[in-house]
């Protein structure tokens, strides 16, 4: 069972929680914020990316993303990428994770030759797993992705110990935005992938119940 002595790195236990009501905006995978929406769990949801420029990308070869298996970052809400280095965050699920549904997505991707067979995998996690994302005949992918079945929450066993997510690809992608009204040629290019999953929640603190105040000697009951 996990303990929960706090730790700066990771936000555990997290004190940045939020509960039904509030939920007003998309949980920030950065700074692993979860939301309760069952007692005794935090559920998450962590989207991991990798970024086809190359300005910035090592991974790529003259502008092509070669086939291979590549590691996925959470990036920074920081967007400048000229003063300072960005603090882009390794995609890892925490050990004790039970993942309930995974997807991915490549948004500004194309094959490097137009074939309509490449296909995107995620990797690092098998269960639950997406279907691949398979190129169309275009040479893009389909704009809403591909997504694990939302069978359960509540099934499967937690992960043995942290876990790297990875995309796998088995053929060169460059970036390149799909022809359409308004469309930007030099609009973010990635190959975007989702883990959601839960742990179990810390055990009650003094904020979870009505404890009432000591009476002070000599302090009337009245």
């Amino acid at each position: 069972m996990a303990t929960f002595s706090f730790d700066e790195e990771t936000r555990r236990p997290w004190n940045n929680k939020i509960f039904p009501g509030n939920y007003v905006a998309h949980l920030n995978a950065y700074r692993d914020q979860g939301v309760v929406a069952l007692p005794g769990a935090v559920f998450f949801r962590g989207v991991g990316a990798i970024v086809l420029n190359p300005d910035t990308d090592g991974n790529l070869v003259d502008g092509v993303l070669p086939a291979g298996t590549y590691d996925l970052k959470i990036l920074s809400p920081d967007l400048r990428q000229d003063d300072k280095p960005r603090k882009d965050r390794p995609f890892i699920v925490p050990a004790g994770a039970v993942v309930y549904r995974t997807a991915v997505n490549a948004p500004g991707v194309r094959e490097e030759t137009v074939a309509g067979t490449t296909t995107l995998e995620v990797a690092g996690i098998t269960t639950p797993a997406a279907a691949p994302a398979t190129a169309e005949a275009d040479g893009y992918f389909a704009p809403v992705g591909e997504f694990s079945a939302f069978v359960s929450i509540l099934d499967g066993t937690g992960l043995a110990s942290d876990t790297q997510i990875q995309i796998t690809t088995d053929a060169g992608l460059v970036a390149s935005q799909k022809p359409s009204a308004g469309a930007c040629r030099k609009a973010p290019s990635a190959i975007l992938v989702e883990v959601c999953y839960f742990l179990p929640d810390a055990a009650p603190d003094a904020d979870d119940v009505h404890i009432p105040y000591g009476v002070e000697a000599g302090q009337s009951d009245g």
